[in-house]
């Protein structure tokens, strides 16, 4: 069987194969297999969800592919736009030429992202220090003022701890944050969303956020000066 980067997929096939060994003959497995990726398409128009991960996968599994792989093929094949949301970020070299490379293309690139005074220094360094002077200049950077958090019964402010992106007519959703430790050493997971549906109540809610002053546009001459 060929490889593939996609470990759901390969799972599925794998399993059909093994249940129709002895049982059926190939021409019959060929058109059962034909009839499946017709369905299989015709749900990734509709809604399909994908498994991410990154770290240690079980030997007797086909591992599920890659978090920042995904988010790296996302972004180098962008079109119209890219929403990226994270607590932190940093070291993430690759990712910041995908974007700098998006923006050159016409691509919308906003990042919502936390900073250390609006959190009251619960992050040690903003989010947005991972990202070259391209980036910030090209792209429209979104905070949560702190004026506008809740509090604990401690006095700290809630954070901006939410991953998500949002890429043309995909997203994904995971536990990972924007830094080489997410990509490459720490169990994460996550979920990559295909349909209409997701995509619209995502976009809907961070644009709102964005209209009603719930997050503001950090300007450039701003962070100059940081």
């Amino acid at each position: 069987m060929p490889a593939t980067n996609n470990g759901d997929a390969a799972h599925c096939l794998a399993s059909v194969i093994r249940l129709a060994e002895n049982h059926m003959s190939w021409n019959s497995l060929s058109v059962l297999i034909e009839v499946s990726v017709s369905v299989l398409a015709q749900q990734q128009q509709e809604q399909f969800v994908e498994l991410l991960w990154t770290g240690p996968s079980p030997s007797s599994e086909i591992p599920a592919r890659r978090i920042d792989q995904v988010l790296y093929d996302l972004i180098d094949f962008a079109k119209r736009e890219i929403l990226l949301v994270t607590f932190a970020a940093h070291k993430i070299t690759r990712l910041s030429d995908g974007l700098a490379k998006a923006i050159g293309r016409g691509v919308r690139v906003r990042l919502i992202l936390e900073f250390e005074e609006a959190s009251q220094g619960q992050l040690s360094m903003d989010a947005l220090n991972a990202f070259p002077k391209i980036i910030r200049q090209g792209a429209q950077v979104y905070y949560w003022p702190l004026d506008k958090r809740e509090r604990n019964a401690h006095g700290k402010p809630g954070k901006l701890h939410a991953k998500v992106a949002v890429i043309d007519d995909q997203a994904v959703l995971s536990s990972a944050n924007l830094t080489d430790d997410a990509f490459n050493r720490n169990f994460e997971l996550g979920s990559l969303f295909t349909g209409d549906q997701i995509l619209h109540r995502l976009k809907e809610h961070f644009d709102g956020l964005c209209a009603d002053g719930t997050l503001k546009l950090w300007e450039y001459p701003k962070l100059q000066r940081m």
